[in-house]
C-alpha cells in the first residue's frame, strides 16, 4: 500500500475581539495595531487591548498608508492619528465616504475628490453622482456610485462616466471598488463580485467560478494577490485560484461582514459583535493531534476519566454527563490505542489506561452482571438526584446500593458498540496480561448477558432496553427492526468474534456459526447500509466502527468476502461526505483507492478550536439542495457537505450535511480528530 507522506501545512487559527457597536471599517497599522471605526467612536487594539481614540460619534472610514500614517473620518472631518491621540487633518464640504492612497492621501466625499498636496489638499474634481467608493492605482483613479462608475481620464483629468445603459456594464448595485495589481477593477455589488478589465469586459461567477455571488460589502487585496471579501454570508478569501468561505460564526461574529482587512496572510473580518482575526500557523498533522490531545486532557476528563463535551474551556468546567458517555469515551480510547500502537508513547498509554478504567466503571455500575450503564454521576456533580427511577427517554437514573453514585439505564446498541470496539483495540494494542484478564471478564459478562436474555439487554426493571436488540427472530421477521437489521446483525457477529478472541470460549464460536448458517446474519451484514437519503448518521458510525474491529480479527476469506461487500457498498454510498474516517477503513481492508489527498485536506480543515460555533451557511448563494431525505420524513439538506471547518459540527456520528446550527453548542473534545488521524497512521495510509 502506498503511503502518503504529509508535511507541514498552514493551519487556520482565530482570535476574537468583541466590539459592541456597529463596525463601519477596519484597518491594520504597520505595527500590527487594529483600528476600528464604529457608530460611537474610533477604537485601537494593540495585542487585544482596547484604546478609545475617539468616543463621541460615528466614524466612517479608517486608512493606513505605506508610510505608517493612519487617517480616520468622522462626517466632514478628517483626523490623523498620532502617538498623543489624534489631530485634525482637514474639514471638507461633504461627508467623507472613502480614503485611499499608498503615499499620498486621496479623500473622497459624497461629491468631491481631493488629493494631499504641499501640506494641504488639492481638489481634483467635483463629482455629479453621489459617490460611495474610491480606487486608486498609479494614474488610474476610479470612483463608484451605486449605479455607475467614473474614471478619471484625459490630459486635463476629467470624469468619464460609465452607465449600463450605454456600455457593456451590467445592471448592478455597487457597494465597493478596488484595483488589483494588474489594474483590473474589482467591483463588489449586491449581485456579487465582478472584475472589470477597464475597457469593456465584465466578468462574474458565470465566467470565473471562483467569484462569489453573495452581496459584497468590502474588499481587501493582499500583496500575495489574494482577495478577502466581506459578504452577507460571512467572509470569502480567493487565493491560489480558489474561493474559500469563512462563514459566521467561526470566522466572523455575524453573517454580514461589513469590513475586512488582509495583511501579510492574516484575515480580519468585522461584523456585528466584533472582529475575528484569522491567522495561519505552520504545523504538521502530528502536531495538530498533540494539540488536540493536550486540550482534551487539560479540560475534558470528568470523574473516573469520562470524555464527552464541556460548555467552556476555562478550567472551571469538566465534561458533561451525557447519555452516550460510553460511545464517546470509548471512541477516545480507540484513538489513543491506535496512537500507542504506532508510537509506543507512554504518555498516550497512561491516558488510554485511565480511559479504559472509566469504561470498566460503566460495566459495573448497574450492579447487574453484564448490563452496562450509559453514564454515571456523583453527589458533587450536576443534576445529582434528578430523574431517579423515571421512564423518560435518556433520564432513567438509578442510585447505587451504597448511595455513592447514580447510573443511567436504557442502554443502547451505541454503548455496546463503544464497549466492544474500544475494549478490543485496547486489549490487542495496549493491555498487559492483568488488564487483558479484566477486559475479557467485562466483555464476556456483557456477551453472556445478551445470550442469556435471548439477544437483548435487560434493564433494571426487567424489561429489554429500547434499542439494544440482537434477537435473530426479531431482526429477521419484525418490520420494526428493518433499518437496524443489517447493522445489528453486524454488531452481534462482531461482539461474538471479539468475545471468542479474548476468551477462547466455544459458546461464542458456536453462536457465531449458528447466526451465520441458520439466521443469515452474514448476509444481513453485507446489506447493512440501506439508502436513507443520508439521514441516519449514528447507524453509519456504528456500522463502520464494528467493521473496523471485526475485520481486524476475522481471517476466514469466505466470511470476509461478505463483510467487505458490506463495507464497499457502505463506502460507495457515503463517500460523498468526504469523511476520512470511512475512507481509511475502506482502503485499509479493501486496498482500493479512496482519494487520500482529500482525506488529508479534511484533517487539515478540521477546526483547530474545539468550540462548536454556531455556523450559518444558509445565506450563501446557489447551494444545491438534495430533497431525497423527504422520502424518509427528513428535511432537505445540502447536496454536497461543506468543508469541515464550515460545517455545524464535525464529531463522529454527526450529520455532515447540515447547513446552519441553531445556536452555539458545547465544546467537543479532540476525540474525533485523534481517532481519524491515527486510523490513517495505524494502517500505514499516511505518515
Amino acid at each position: 500500500m502506498d503511503v502518503l507522506k504529509t508535511g507541514p501545512f498552514m493551519q487556520r487559527v482565530t482570535e476574537r475581539i468583541p466590539v459592541d457597536e456597529k463596525i463601519n471599517s477596519v484597518a491594520i497599522g504597520n505595527d500590527g495595531s487594529i483600528y476600528v471605526c464604529t457608530d460611537s467612536g474610533l477604537l485601537k487594539f494593540i495585542n487585544g487591548e482596547e484604546m478609545v481614540l475617539f468616543g463621541d460619534g460615528a466614524f466612517g472610514r479608517v486608512h493606513c498608508d505605506k508610510n505608517g500614517r493612519v487617517f480616520a473620518s468622522q462626517g466632514k472631518n478628517l483626523f490623523i492619528i498620532t502617538d498623543n491621540g489624534a489631530e485634525s487633518f482637514g474639514v471638507f464640504d461633504y461627508d467623507i465616504t472613502d480614503l485611499q492612497g499608498e503615499n499620498e492621501l486621496y479623500v473622497l466625499t459624497e461629491h468631491t475628490l481631493d488629493v494631499e498636496k504641499d501640506g494641504g489638499f488639492f481638489r481634483l474634481q467635483d463629482i455629479g453622482q453621489e459617490s460611495i467608493s474610491l480606487a486608486v492605482l498609479g494614474e488610474r483613479v476610479c470612483v463608484a456610485s451605486r449605479k455607475c462608475i467614473q474614471r478619471m481620464e484625459g490630459k486635463r483629468r476629467t470624469w468619464r462616466i460609465i452607465f449600463p445603459a450605454h456600455s457593456t456594464m451590467p445592471e448592478i448595485n455597487i457597494n465597493v471598488i478596488a484595483f488589483d495589481k494588474q489594474g483590473y477593477l474589482l467591483v463588489g455589488a449586491d449581485e456579487g463580485l465582478y472584475i472589470y478589465d477597464y475597457k469593456s469586459g465584465w466578468y462574474n461567477h458565470k465566467q470565473i467560478s471562483a467569484l462569489p455571488e453573495e452581496k459584497i460589502y468590502s474588499v481587501s487585496i493582499g500583496k500575495d494577490g489574494a482577495y478577502l471579501l466581506g459578504t452577507d454570508a460571512g467572509a470569502v478569501i480567493i487565493k491560489n485560484g480558489m474561493s474559500k468561505y469563512l462563514p459566521a460564526t467561526r470566522y466572523a461574529y455575524d453573517t454580514d461582514v461589513t469590513a475586512v482587512a488582509y495583511n501579510d496572510g492574516t484575515c480580519y473580518t468585522a461584523s456585528n459583535g466584533g472582529v475575528v482575526i484569522i491567522s495561519e500557523k505552520e504545523m504538521t498533522l502530528f502536531e495538530k493531534s498533540k494539540y488536540m490531545f493536550e486540550q482534551t486532557e487539560k479540560y475534558f476528563p470528568r470523574k473516573d476519566g469520562f470524555i464527552t463535551s464541556v460548555n467552556a474551556l476555562d478550567g472551571k468546567h469538566c465534561s458533561e454527563v451525557s447519555d452516550n458517555d460510553g460511545l464517546w469515551t470509548h471512541s477516545y480510547l480507540a484513538g489513543l490505542s491506535l496512537w500507542y500502537a504506532v508510537t509506543k508513547d507512554e504518555e498516550i498509554l497512561k491516558a488510554a489506561r485511565r480511559t479504559k478504567d472509566a469504561m470498566l466503571v460503566l460495566t459495573r455500575a448497574p450492579e447487574i452482571k453484564g448490563f452496562t450503564a450509559r453514564a454515571v454521576r456523583y453527589p458533587d456533580e450536576k443534576n445529582w438526584g434528578v430523574g431517579l427511577d423515571t421512564q423518560e427517554i435518556g433520564a432513567e437514573w438509578h442510585r447505587s446500593s451504597d448511595g455513592t453514585y447514580e447510573w443511567l439505564g436504557e442502554t443502547s446498541s451505541d454503548e455496546m458498540t463503544g464497549h466492544y470496539v474500544g475494549f478490543s483495540l485496547y486489549y490487542d494494542l495496549c493491555a498487559d496480561e492483568a488488564e487483558k484478564a479484566e477486559i475479557c471478564e467485562a466483555v464476556c459478562n456483557i456477551t453472556d448477558h445478551i445470550l442469556d436474555n435471548d439477544g437483548y439487554l435487560i434493564d433494571f426493571d426487567g424489561k429489554p432496553t429500547s434499542w439494544a436488540c440482537w434477537n435473530e427472530t426479531a431482526l429477521n421477521t419484525d418490520s420494526m427492526w428493518m433499518w437496524e437489521k443489517g447493522v445489528n446483525s453486524l454488531e452481534m457477529l462482531n461482539f461474538l468474534k471479539i468475545s471468542h478472541h479474548m476468551s477462547g470460549n466455544e459458546r461464542y464460536l458456536k453462536k457465531y456459526k449458528e447466526l451465520i448458517s441458520d439466521h443469515h446474519f452474514l448476509i444481513n451484514a453485507a446489506f447493512h447500509k440501506r439508502e436513507d437519503g443520508h439521514s441516519c448518521h449514528i447507524d453509519d458510525n456504528l456500522a463502520i466502527l464494528n467493521t473496523l474491529s471485526y475485520l481486524r480479527l476475522e481471517e476466514d476469506p469466505s466470511i470476509r468476502q461478505y463483510l467487505l461487500m458490506g463495507l464497499a457498498s457502505h463506502y460507495e454510498y457515503e463517500k460523498i461526505e468526504g469523511n476520512p474516517y470511512y475512507a481509511f477503513i475502506y482502503k485499509a481492508f479493501t486496498g482500493a483507492p479512496c482519494d487520500v489527498d482529500s482525506c488529508v485536506k479534511a484533517l487539515k480543515d478540521y477546526p483547530y478550536e474545539l468550540y462548536n460555533y454556531r455556523m450559518i451557511n444558509s445565506k450563501r448563494r446557489n447551494i444545491e439542495m438534495d430533497e431525497e431525505p423527504l422520502k424518509w420524513g427528513e428535511k432537505p439538506h445540502v447536496k454536497v457537505p461543506f468543508a469541515w471547518d464550515e460545517r455545524p459540527q464535525t464529531r463522529l456520528g454527526i450529520n455532515p450535511f447540515g447547513m446552519d446550527s441553531r445556536k452555539n453548542a458545547s465544546t467537543d473534545s479532540g476525540m474525533s480528530f485523534i481517532f481519524i488521524y491515527w486510523l490513517g497512521r495505524y494502517f500505514g495510509i499516511i505518515e
